[in-house]
């Protein structure tokens, strides 16, 4: 009997996924858990593996397709189970989408506010349209690069980046940071090449799009504040110099600037628990867990900001191979879809890559951001009871991004104040 194979969840918010690649084709032999397609959400691409062992006999959706979470993709069957023709497929998408465009008409009567429909609009580029008071005419003008000119979110999204190329954009500043990679492996970035400049136009990539589209709404969702200290972590140097031979041994992992600056964090949430916190409405929502976002860097110029979940429960060890782990993952694509969902606080670092300090956009939906610059030794005055000395130190800033809906600025000071006390406090005892 024929095994149903469903477009799965791929998180909390994530309603349907959009097929890339169907690595099987009708009439392949596949195993159970081998990869039958690819893919891609507005949060990560991913691999989807077959439920059972069999034939692929039926293909109900094609590439580039959106669809659904729940609805049936494909089938797994026996051999000699017939294989549904080409045209069956067709049959079957048509069916999906006069189902879909039915339900466009009853339910979304203010952005698809005409009787007769030109084309299928997916639930996403719907909800893009309602917010941006995009009219059905003009929607019916965008031109798709889908499946029959279908409207995709790439589409509507590069409708409205140049809808009004007159208008000034607002700037933001990039996150292309990645923790010190602390697994043993370099961090593969492209090198900067001579290019022969040109005027073109390049179309922008699903994972790019998603930045853009979600960089957008943070900015539109939070007030965002900026508060930046100095802190001292000439002690952290000398820990990591003293001890990294020795951690790498007893542990197999790289001991690294990261792990001990997200100790730090986590400590000072506790004590500042409203930057553990999030938003709903009018609602304060409190967090039991505080589940670490890290973000990193990609080979592609992209980013991604994958979790470490009740992070307050692991030591420094558990924390230190949690971060190795999820990076080289990241870089690799191999990070499971639930583990870049549910952040209750998120750490950045584009001082990895030679910058002072950076000013990170939220991470929705997060209240809070910490960014971390690059490391420099400078002259600083301490004061001993001799008088005010100056001394070479290892110096660095930090920048904390808070929504001003619930973080005050005495609040979030306050909070970086006491983060870092505990990192020019940090001991050898925090490390075993």
């Amino acid at each position: 009997m024929a095994i149903d194979v469903v477009m799965p969840k791929m998180g909390e918010s994530i309603t349907e996924g959009t097929i890339i690649e169907w690595k099987k084709q009708i009439g392949d032999k596949i195993e159970r858990d081998e990869t039958l397609l690819e893919i891609s959400t507005d949060k990560v691409d991913s691999e989807v593996p077959s439920p059972d062992s069999g034939i692929l006999i039926e293909v109900l959706f094609e590439v580039n397709q959106t669809v659904d979470v729940g609805t049936v993709i494909a089938r797994i069957g026996d051999m000699g189970e017939k294989v549904n023709s080409n045209e069956k497929i067709e049959e079957q998408s048509k069916k999906n989408e006069i189902k879909k465009e039915i339900e466009v008409k009853v339910q979304s009567p203010k952005i698809i506010d005409k009787p007769k429909l030109k084309r299928f609009y997916s639930p996403l580029v719907k909800s893009i349209a309602k917010e941006h008071q995009i009219t059905i005419d003009e929607l019916e003008r965008i031109s798709g690069s889908g499946k029959s000119g279908r409207v995709n979110k790439d589409d509507i999204m590069n409708y409205l980046a140049n809808k009004n190329p007159s208008q000034e954009s607002p700037q933001f500043v990039q996150i292309p940071a990645q923790p010190q990679l602390p697994g043993g492996k370099e961090i593969k970035m492209p090198q900067p090449q001579l290019v022969n400049l040109e005027d073109k136009i390049e179309k922008m990539g699903r994972m790019r799009s998603r930045i853009a589209y979600h960089m957008l709404e943070s900015q539109k969702t939070s007030a965002h504040v900026y508060s930046t200290s100095e802190v001292d972590v000439t002690n952290l140097v000398n820990l990591r110099g003293k001890y990294k031979d020795e951690f790498k041994s007893q542990f197999g992992v790289n001991l690294t600037y990261t792990p001990m600056i997200l100790d730090a964090c986590i400590k000072a949430l506790h004590e500042f628990p409203l930057l553990n916190a999030s938003i709903d409405g009018e609602n304060i929502i409190h967090h039991a867990h505080i589940n670490m976002g890290v973000a990193v860097a990609l080979p592609d110029n992209n980013l991604i900001v994958p979790v470490i979940k009740a992070s307050e429960e692991k030591n420094f060890k558990g924390l230190a191979r949690s971060t190795a782990d999820i990076a080289v993952r990241a870089r690799e694509n191999k990070l499971n879809p639930e583990e870049i969902f549910g952040s209750t606080f998120t750490v950045t670092n584009p001082g990895i890559f030679g910058s002072l300090f950076g000013m990170g956009i939220i991470n929705q939906p997060n209240v809070g951001i910490l960014s971390t610059g690059s490391i420099h030794k400078r002259p600083v005055v301490k004061e001993t009871e001799y008088g005010d000395v100056v001394f070479i130190r290892h110096m660095m800033y930090m920048t904390l991004g808070y929504d001003h809906r619930l973080i005050d600025g005495a609040y979030g000071t306050r909070f970086l104040s006491r983060l870092v006390t505990l990192i020019e406090d940090y001991n050898e005892s925090r490390l075993f």
